[in-house]
């Protein structure tokens, strides 16, 4: 069930000052205490982080392509939630997707303030929290820098991620954790790499559920790695999963956990001293799996991941293994309220406010 509702609001923003506006370009709203502020054009995103506070502020993206950059390549550091009009073009809809052209870097940033007394006096500024939705970064790569906690993904697209980082000058192995990735179409995520170097990254509490995607690599042993409900496509050995409810082309590696999830293909193995495997499908031919299989025969062909026999592969919590089971059944549309039509006047009042009128559109389920 949805809900539509008209947001009118009257503000003063610079940029419409300059010039006229195309109602055509894209449009990032920043909600920022009492204020809700409108930037529009290719880098609406970056004028709207800019003008975010450090905790609790929300963006909303509208449709369209933006850039985001910050200066002098410093990392996302604030707790934001951003949110998008969808990963891809909804048909049913009309509604075009939200792209940003850049990959992205999460982290902590140290922020030098002066005292009254002149000295400095340095704060470090945190992206815990972050949240993202509803965003294409196209094949970019999304980058969590090193001890970051609790970053969410949810109906995005991406291409990998590298978690965690090493810190030569300290030798300090990676650490990141509470990672959240739900509904999402990624690549891979693989720790931080340095050739030649000797360290491991730990990812504590990643939970990747009702996603699409390829592979997670080899984390240090001491990470805690939960796929559930998702479809995994990539043959190598992963790191330490402990896995439910869904549906791989590949082997798991020793020490992991395998419960109630379909094995594709015939020469699919669980792979060797698996220390929990109960209530799988092995070695099941990939036409048995989708209702659409696909040209390559890997996966769904039309990409709504729908089983062929949906009632006979059950998980242990009653609802069916793959991207429609679970608590979050695969729905690429945003659950929070998206931009889907703006209309903004090309000429300023005589007090110099400017009328924009923004049609918002909210699912009520995930």
């Amino acid at each position: 069930m949805k809900r539509n509702f008209l947001v009118a609001i009257m503000t003063v923003v610079s940029v419409f000052m300059a010039k006229a506006q195309n109602n055509e370009l894209p449009m990032a709203t920043l909600e920022h205490g009492d204020q809700t502020l409108v930037f529009t054009g290719v880098d609406a995103f970056t004028a709207a982080y800019a003008a975010a506070g450090d905790k609790g502020d929300v963006i909303t993206l509208s449709s369209g392509v933006f850039n985001f950059t910050i200066n002098g390549a410093k990392p996302f550091s604030k707790s934001l939630t951003v949110r998008g009009a969808g990963f891809e073009d909804d048909a049913a809809t009309g509604t075009k997707a939200t792209v940003v052209n850049n990959g992205l870097t999460i982290g902590n940033e140290e922020i030098t303030s002066y005292d009254d007394d002149g000295n400095p006096v340095v704060n470090v500024r945190k992206a815990d929290g972050c949240k993202f939705e509803g965003i294409s970064f196209k094949n970019k790569e999304i980058n969590i820098q090193n001890g970051m906690n609790d970053i969410t993904f949810i109906k995005c697209k991406f291409g990998d991620i590298t978690a965690g980082s090493y810190i030569q000058e300290n030798k300090k192995n990676g650490f990141v954790s509470s990672f959240t990735i739900r509904q999402c179409v990624f690549w891979r995520i693989n720790p931080y790499r340095i050739m030649g170097e000797n360290y491991s990254i730990t990812i504590q509490n990643l939970y990747v559920t009702n996603s699409h995607f390829s592979y997670i690599g080899g984390f240090a042993s001491t990470s805690t790695i939960k796929v559930d409900h998702s479809v995994v496509t990539e043959e190598n050995k992963h790191a330490i999963l402990f896995a439910t409810n869904s549906i791989l082309y590949s082997s798991l590696r020793a020490g992991s956990t395998a419960k109630n999830n379909i094995f594709v293909g015939l020469n699919s193995s669980i792979g060797d001293d698996v220390q929990d495997f109960d209530n799988n499908w092995t070695s099941v031919a990939n036409a048995g799996v989708w209702a659409a299989e696909g040209e390559d025969g890997s996966y769904a062909k039309d990409k709504t991941f729908e089983l062929k026999y949906p009632n006979k592969y059950i998980g242990n919590d009653g609802t069916q293994v793959g991207l429609h089971g679970g608590n979050y059944p695969w729905n690429k549309i945003p659950s929070m309220p998206r931009i889907v039509e703006s209309n903004i006047d090309t000429r300023t009042s005589a007090d110099g406010k400017l009328k924009v009128n923004i049609k918002v559109e909210a699912q009520t389920k995930d």
